[in-house]
Formats: structure tokens, sequence, C-alpha cells
């Protein structure tokens, strides 16, 4: 039987600061439209080094409208990773556009740019490369491919706020990018999201898109309820400031983490590629072959470890399968990530004990796995 987990996977870095920014708000009485969202906009456009960010409800959101901005539309086709949470290819979908699902490169887990040309037709309308965990995509190659038939690139930053490809921000390569607030990521306002635009005209637009189609004081088109919150800004605006200490702060447990597993287990930390640095978003690890990541799984909950999955080979999912007939061999690389990936804690302050815990679980594992049993 499980225990209830005294090592989570993930725990939100919220200060009293922040709860006393919320009472602010709450006793303020403007709760949505105000100057809070307007602050953090601009905080997170000055941080990237953009022109715009427009906040949103939700990572999802961000993707949605930013397809929309883009001019996606019932038909098209717009080219996601196969590995990835289902968020990015659920928005294609939502627009009645076709998603075109593009194999991770061999043993890694992000989109294979060599690859991705092939994958190209007269209806691709976009390509929305995803920075998988907080570790780059090969944005260069994605670029240079995306440039060459005139196809905009739409980042999938939801978990890289403040990685860097080539010691350039995530987020600041395509012609937008999506970041997500959710409580897994370094920087959480519980839900929300944002969108890195690089013209006013684009920013307009989303702006007008989030809340209803309002366009000063005109209804314009048919657009969205995904405003931001002021409680939610204000919450963001906290961390914000204090945003690459944070970063460091999980370089250096990611450092402490590969100190103590060393190279003599089948669980091995996921490393950036080259030229990269991640924000170390998750710690990702790679279970060897035969120790089973289920089972792995399993056993650390009755260690009181709190574990999970990487994230999804989407086409594989239920959905997808069932719409389009996808195969695991279709996918290979993606489906192979899915299978091997998992999920470690790893969150602000965490002690050196409990992650010399997690790594002493691990090892306990590995010399009896097959005395797991599932609860």
């Amino acid at each position: 039987m499980a225990k209830s987990s005294a090592i989570k996977l993930i725990k939100p870095n919220l200060s009293r600061q922040a709860i006393e920014a919320v009472a602010e708000i709450i006793e303020s009485g403007r709760l949505v439209c105000g100057p809070v969202v307007e602050r953090f906009e601009r905080g997170l456009a000055e941080y990237l080094g953009v022109p715009e960010v427009v906040c949103v409800s939700s990572g999802t959101a961000a993707l949605h409208l930013a397809l929309l901005a883009a001019g996606v539309s019932p038909g098209d086709e717009v080219i996601v990773p196969a590995f990835t949470f289902p968020a990015t290819a659920n928005v294609v979908e939502h627009i009645g556009a076709k998603p075109i699902f593009a194999d991770n490169f061999p043993g890694g887990i992000n989109i294979d740019a060599d690859k991705l040309e092939s994958l190209i037709s007269r209806k691709t309308k976009a390509i929305m490369p995803v920075h998988a965990f907080g570790f780059p995509a090969a944005v260069d190659r994605i670029l240079e491919i995306a440039d060459r038939h005139g196809i905009p690139v739409i980042e999938d930053a939801a978990c890289a706020l403040g990685s860097r490809f080539g010691g350039k921000l995530c987020g600041t390569f395509g012609a937008m990018a999506a970041f997500s607030f959710h409580p897994r990521k370094l920087l959480t306002t519980g839900e929300g999201g944002a969108i890195a635009v690089k013209d006013k005209n684009t920013a307009a637009l989303l702006k007008s898109l989030r809340n209803h189609g309002n366009s000063n004081g005109e209804f314009c088109q048919a657009g969205y309820n995904y405003r931001m919150t002021e409680m939610q800004a204000a919450v963001g605006l906290t961390q914000l400031e204090k945003y690459d200490e944070y970063i460091g702060e999980r370089d250096r447990l990611a450092g402490i983490y590969r100190q103590i597993l060393g190279n003599d287990l089948n669980v091995k930390i996921e490393m950036p590629q080259p030229n990269t640095t991640p924000n170390w978003q998750t710690l990702l690890a790679q279970v060897g072959s035969g120790i089973g990541r289920d089972k792995l799984i399993s056993f650390l909950a009755t260690q009181g470890i709190e574990s999970a999955i990487g994230t999804y080979c989407v086409p594989l999912t239920p959905y997808y399968r069932q719409k389009y007939g996808f195969k695991p061999n279709d996918f290979p690389w993606a489906y192979e990530a899915f299978n091997d990936r998992i999920s470690l804690p790893l969150y602000h302050g965490m002690p050196v004990t409990d992650i010399e815990k997690v790594v002493g679980a691990i090892r306990q594992f590995e010399k009896s796995p097959m005395e797991v049993v599932s609860s």
C-alpha cells in the first residue's frame, strides 16, 4: 500500500508576499481587466526582451490564440511533436485544423528537426515545436526550415521560461511563443499563461480575442473568455522579480541529483543537448530496460515518494489513435520516451536529505524490482 507522499513531486514556490498581494487585490474589488495584469505583462516582456506579452487564463489558451492570430483555420495543418502534453495537439483540433505529428530525435525528448521537412505540405500553416520539460528544442534548425517554406514558428514554451538555446531565451525565436504558469511550472499563478509577441498589431488582436472579441468597446469578432485575473498576475509578479534565482536553485539541485545518482544505476538524469541551458522545470530521468518505469513509480509511492510519467505519446492516446489510426511504430522514439521517462521530485528549497532518500529508494528498487507489488 502506498504511503501518503512525504516527498512531493513539486511544491509551488509561493511566499507570504504572494498571499499579501492577493489579499490586496481582493480588498481593492478590481479582480479582472486591471493594472496588475498590465504590470505582469510588462515585466514578462522586459524579462524576455520582446516587444509585447499578452497574458491569458492558461497555457492552452495561449497556444489556441497564437494559432488563431497566425491565421490557422479549419482544414489547415500544424506540425506538432508526438511526445508532448495533449494540449499541444488539442488546440489544433479545436480550430478544425489537423495536427501533423513529428517523432522525437533518436533517443531524445524533442522534435527531430531533420525529419521536419518531409512533413510539410501545401496545407501547413504553422510549426509548433515544444521545449519539452524546459529542455530547448533545436530552434535554429527548425527556423531555418520554416523560413525556407514561409511558415511561422510558434514555440510551445509552456515549460521553458528562462531556458536558453545558444544563450538566447526560449520563446524569443518564433513569431510567437506560449508560456504556462500551471502549478508544476517554476513560475506559477495557479493557472495562467502568456503569449510573447513581436508586433503591436498581433498583440492587439490577441488582447481582443482573449476578451470576447472586444476592441475599443466594440465586439468586432467572436472572441473568448481567456482573461487572466488580477490575483493571478499579482502572484506572478512576486515570483518574476526573483525568477533567475529560482532557475539557479533548480540547477544546483539537479547537479546534486546527478552527483548522488552517479553512473552505476539504470536510472539516468536527462541531460541537455549541446549549446542549450534548461531551466530544470522537471527532473526527468530515463529508466533503463528491464527496470520498469511504472513499477518504479509504484515502488516510490510505497516509500512516500511522489513521481510521475514524463509525458504522452499523443498520437497513441485514445482520441488520436481512434481518429487517425496511429500505431506505435509510426513514432518509435516518442513511444520509447513515453515508456521509459520518469519525473522525479524537484522543487525550490528541496532538502538534500530528500534527494538522498529518492536516490536511496531507486537503489533499493534496482536490487529487487521483482518484489514490488502494485497496490
